[in-house]
């Protein structure tokens, strides 16, 4: 039995109010050529595969909403 109380990433109750945050690393699949990883605005859906992109309020949409956090 574990005693971590924490919700699990992958789990449904970590994807409420995903609309409004950062997620990622996201996987390409093996069959994309030069597959990466790429993490992803939910709130303006633009993606980098550099995750301190993410992080500058210039690299979100002009009504994002997590561009007001950066």
């Amino acid at each position: 039995m574990s005693t971590n109380n924490s919700t699990p990433e992958n789990s449904i109750a970590s994807e409420q109010n995903t609309d409004h945050r950062i997620t990622g690393p996201h996987h390409e699949p093996p069959t994309v050529a030069n597959a990466t990883t790429y993490w992803r605005c939910e709130a303006c859906e633009r993606e980098s595969i550099r995750e301190q992109d993410l992080h500058r309020e210039a690299f979100h949409a002009e009504d994002c909403g997590v561009a007001d956090r950066c």
